[in-house]
C-alpha cells in the first residue's frame, strides 16, 4: 500500500519558499523591457520599421553566439512541423512587435504598454479556435475586463462623448479631431499587435519544449528582416530600413543598438528568474512593466495622461494581478511531495493541460514568446 511522507522542498520554481533572487531577476527583466519601450518612445521620429530592423539584427547576433556555445542548431530540430510553427510564430511575433512599436511611438507610454497586456484573452480565443482548448469562465471574464480597459484608455468620443475641457463645442478644432483619430488608430494597431501575439503564443504551445527558446528568438530575428523591408515599402514607399546616414548621428545608432540589447536583456533576465521562481509569481512581477513605464513617463516624457487612461490601466493591471495570485495559490497547493512505490519522493507539478487565459498569462510572464 502506498504511503505518503513529507520531505523538505528546495527553494526554486517548485519549492514552498519563493526565491528573492528569482523575483529580482524577473523584475530586472521587466525593467529592461520598460527601458526598451522608453528608448522606442524617445526615438518616435524614427521609422518604426527601422527600429524593429535594428532590434532584430542585434538579437540575431546574440542568438548565434548563444546557440554556438550551447551547440544547438539555429534551425531547430529536424522536424517539418516544428519548423513550420517556428516560422509561423516568428511571423506573427514580428507583426506584433511592429504594431507595438508603432503604438509606443504614437500613444502615451503607459497606455501602449498596458494595451500589450491584453494579449492573453486573444491567446485564449485562438487556443479555443485553433487548438481545441476549452473556453473557461476566467477566459470570458478576462476578455470582458480587457475590453473595458481598452475602451477606457481609448475613450472614443462616439462612446464617451467629448471629454475635453472646452466650454463650447465650436471650439473643438480640426487639430483636436485629428489627434483623437490618430489615437484611435494607434490603439487599434496596438490591439491588432496583441492579437498577433496571441496567435504567436498558440504557436509556442504547439512547439512546446521541442525547440530551444533561443531558437525561437533567432527565427523571430530572421523573419523580421524581410518583414520590416516589405512593410516599409508597402506603407512608406521605401525599401530603406537602414536609416538615413546623413541625418543619423552616432548617438542615434547607439540608441538603436541599445533597443536590441535591452530587449534581449529583458528576455534573458526573465528566463533566469524563472529558473528560480514560479511562472505564477512571474505573472505578478512582469506586471511591474506598467509601473516602470509610469515612472519613466513622470521622470522623462511628461506626456498628458488622463483619468480614463489611469482607470483602464488599473482595470487591466488589477485583473492581471488577480490571475497571478490565483495561479500562485494553485502552484503552492500543487507543490506536494508524494512518496509511492512507483514515484518515490517525486514532486507533483501543476497539470500540463493548463489552458486558456491563465496559460497565456504564464507564457507572457515567461518571456518564452520572445517578442
Amino acid at each position: 500500500m502506498a504511503t505518503t511522507a513529507s520531505k523538505e522542498v528546495p527553494d526554486g520554481p517548485h519549492g514552498d519558499h519563493h526565491s528573492l533572487r528569482g523575483i529580482f531577476f524577473i523584475m530586472l527583466g521587466s525593467f529592461s523591457f520598460s527601458t526598451m519601450f522608453l528608448l522606442v518612445k524617445v526615438m518616435s521620429q524614427m521609422n518604426t520599421f527601422t527600429l524593429v530592423f535594428y532590434r532584430s539584427v542585434v538579437q540575431i547576433a546574440i542568438c548565434l553566439v548563444d546557440l554556438y556555445k550551447k551547440g544547438v542548431n539555429p534551425l531547430g530540430p529536424d522536424s517539418g512541423s516544428v519548423r513550420f510553427y517556428l516560422v509561423l510564430r516568428a511571423g506573427f511575433g514580428a507583426a506584433a512587435v511592429i504594431a507595438w512599436f508603432y503604438g509606443i511611438q504614437n500613444l502615451p507610454l503607459p497606455d501602449a504598454v498596458t494595451l500589450q497586456f491584453t494579449t492573453p484573452p486573444f491567446a485564449a480565443v485562438f487556443a479555443v479556435c485553433l487548438v481545441g482548448e476549452h473556453w473557461k469562465a476566467l477566459d470570458m471574464i478576462g476578455a470582458v475586463v480587457c475590453l473595458m480597459g481598452v475602451a477606457l484608455i481609448a475613450h472614443p468620443t462616439w462612446l464617451f462623448g467629448n471629454t475635453d475641457a472646452v466650454a463650447d463645442a465650436a471650439l473643438v478644432t480640426d487639430a483636436t479631431d485629428n489627434s483623437t483619430m490618430m489615437k484611435a488608430v494607434a490603439v487599434l494597431v496596438t490591439e491588432v499587435g496583441a492579437a498577433m501575439a496571441g496567435i504567436a503564443y498558440v504557436c509556442v504551445r504547439k512547439i512546446g519544449d521541442r525547440a530551444d527558446a533561443v531558437v525561437m528568438v533567432f527565427y523571430y530575428g530572421i523573419i523580421s528582416l524581410p518583414m520590416t523591408a516589405i512593410g516599409s515599402k508597402m506603407l512608406l514607399g521605401t525599401w530603406n530600413v537602414l536609416g538615413d546616414y546623413e541625418q543619423f548621428s552616432l548617438m542615434d545608432y547607439f540608441l538603436l543598438l541599445l533597443v536590441g540589447f535591452a530587449g534581449y536583456g529583458g528576455q534573458w533576465f526573465t528566463n533566469l528568474g524563472l529558473q528560480q521562481e514560479t511562472a505564477a509569481t512571474a505573472t505578478l512581477c512582469t506586471s511591474t512593466q506598467i509601473v516602470f513605464t509610469f515612472i519613466f513617463e513622470i521622470l522623462f516624457l511628461h506626456e498628458e495622461i488622463d483619468i480614463w487612461s489611469i482607470s483602464g490601466t488599473a482595470l487591466i493591471l488589477g485583473f492581471m494581478m488577480v490571475v497571478g495570485v490565483m495561479k500562485l495559490l494553485e502552484s503552492d497547493k500543487s507543490a506536494i511531495i508524494v512518496d509511492t512505490d512507483e514515484e518515490k519522493g517525486l514532486l507533483l507539478e501543476p497539470s500540463r493541460e493548463d489552458e486558456g487565459y491563465g496559460a497565456a498569462v504564464t507564457l507572457q510572464s515567461q518571456g518564452s514568446n520572445s517578442l
